[in-house]
């Protein structure tokens, strides 16, 4: 490759572009698949389990609670329309008057057991609320951490996503200085060769393909402002000058 009208090391800024954009990338997918994230995600399962586990229990005592209060207020409803009646006046009837206060009596003995049975089930909710505050607590820990993980998981993805965007940029404006038929043909080294179309040489050995240059191609190999073709690996290939880490370092930081 001879009448070069453009820096070589364009080309090669352009393949460390291009490396460091796949590099970004893969960085975006395993901050995707994070397993941190996973783990949290399956301690809060698990923690979210074994609170509406206790919360549901919980709260059914307290429904059946409630249902027992209620029965005793229609109880002592009943009494006190039967005590109404009772003391009226308007009964004159013995045996009316006998089912009445027997009635009465039932139900007190009724409200009685109910009362017992509703403080049974106080005791066992009072019992039962700091399981239920534990729970909550260790369940609202596990899903904070989740949040945490996920808003620091959206914040790296966000710096990992400008710094492609700023990798895309420079690579158009590098792109431009490149000459059609050049460009060309780093396309289709790229596409051939696994991604990677530009080579350096150094000490006579290949970055790429890590092989060394044999001593008769290495002869041949002396203009680093000309294109080579590495004999081993068939990549286009430039000779290492110090700009090239410039252009590294640059691109890493």
């Amino acid at each position: 490759m001879t009448d070069l009208k453009f820096n070589v090391i364009d080309l090669v800024e352009l393949q460390l572009i291009e490396n460091a954009i796949s590099a970004r990338s893969a960085e975006i997918e395993k901050v995707k698949n994070n397993e941190e994230l996973v783990s949290a995600e399956k301690e809060f399962t698990e923690v979210k389990e074994k609170f509406d586990k206790i919360n549901g229990k919980y709260n059914d005592l307290d429904s059946n609670r409630k249902k027992l209060e209620d029965t005793v207020e229609m109880q002592n409803e009943k009494i006190k329309n039967d005590e109404n009646k009772l003391f009226s006046g308007t009964i004159t009837s013995a045996k009316e008057l006998e089912n009445y206060q027997i009635e009465v009596k039932i139900l007190r003995q009724k409200i009685s057991e109910l009362e017992d049975q509703i403080l049974e089930i106080m005791i066992e909710m009072e019992e039962m609320s700091e399981k239920v505050k534990l729970a909550k607590a260790e369940k609202d820990k596990a899903e904070a951490n989740i949040k945490m993980i996920r808003n620091e998981m959206n914040e790296k993805l966000e710096v990992l996503k400008n710094i492609i965007e700023g990798l895309k940029k420079r690579r158009d404006d590098v792109i431009l200085k490149i000459p059609d038929d050049y460009f060309k043909k780093y396309k289709e080294f790229k596409g051939k060769k696994g991604g990677i179309a530009v080579a350096v040489l150094k000490d006579n050995f290949c970055n790429v393909c890590n092989m060394q240059i044999p001593a008769i191609a290495a002869e041949k190999i002396e203009d680093v402002d000309e294109i080579y073709s590495c004999p081993i690996c068939g990549r286009m290939a430039v000779i290492y000058r110090g700009e090239i880490d410039s252009i590294k370092k640059e691109l890493e930081s």
